[in-house]
């Protein structure tokens, strides 16, 4: 073999040999060390926590009070669009990670959401219109206006004051089948916005209170929805609404009887 050609090899195995050493120490961990990797970047709202942005692109009369996990935020602001969501303009609210109700109202307006947090998020609640919401259902004492005739002829513009629990006839059109005093409304239920309903329609049959829903628009106006059909009202008047209450005169256009035995409300 030529002195050349022993070099080559000789070389040759130094290399192989150098490879193999190399390869051995990595594996074991010995001579070449790996970079280990960065911490992971803090979470931004603090340990476990995610974040809710509330925002709406449309006006709303009155104050806006959120609710969220016992706590209560006032929002003022309306968007062209939706904001970033970290903005610091915006209201928001860190929370824990979990599933959280929220109520939002205004003078009118009322909504309700159930919305998850997730750690390390931050996401936008749009409740324009409630949208993607629940209006639910609020108290209704004061004074309502019938604003459809319904199931019962002549009824459009009948007038139901609710107090203390019971809902009383204070005004009933020429026509109409329910006189003054009459009980119309009793046991609303606030939690699950049921209403017992005095029927004097033709589908109703005899004056009996029938059970019924009620769906509500907003705080001044909701539809009764019962075996008869259904029956919208607006608010015309709240409790403390005191001028607005007296000055509604009880009378009886239909020349029925007058007032029925029933509850009656000091005036």
């Amino acid at each position: 073999m030529k002195f050349k050609d022993i070099l080559k090899y000789f070389f040759s195995c130094i290399f192989i040999f150098s490879l193999a050493y190399i390869s051995a120490c990595d594996s074991s961990g010995g001579l070449i060390t790996s970079t280990p990797p960065p911490p992971p970047n803090p979470n931004p709202y603090g340990e476990g926590n995610g974040k809710i942005t509330f925002m709406r692109t449309q006006q709303i009369a009155g104050p806006v009070t959120i609710k969220i996990s016992n706590k209560s935020l006032n929002d003022s602001l309306v968007w062209q669009a939706a904001p970033p969501c970290d903005t610091n303009i915006a209201t928001s609210q860190i929370l824990k990670a979990g599933n959280y109700s929220v109520k939002i109202e205004g003078s009118v307006f009322m909504c309700n959401y159930g919305v998850t947090v997730e750690e390390r998020k931050c996401k936008i609640l749009d409740y324009t219109n409630c949208n993607g919401g629940n209006t639910g259902c609020t108290d209704i004492t004061g004074i309502w206006l019938r604003t459809s005739d319904g199931p019962c002829p002549n009824c459009r513009g009948l007038k139901v004051e609710f107090r203390n629990g019971e809902g009383e006839v204070i005004f009933t059109p020429a026509g109409c089948r329910f006189p003054l005093g009459d009980i119309k409304w009793n046991n609303f239920n606030l939690d699950n916005c049921t209403i017992n309903d005095l029927a004097r329609d033709s589908l109703g049959g005899s004056p009996e209170f029938q059970p019924a829903n009620m769906v509500f628009d907003n705080k001044n106006s909701f539809v009764i929805n019962g075996p008869s059909g259904t029956i919208p009202y607006s608010r015309i008047a709240q409790i403390n609404d005191k001028k607005t209450s007296h000055n509604i005169i009880r009378y009886n256009n239909s020349n029925r009887a007058p007032e029925s035995t029933g509850l009656q409300t000091a005036r």
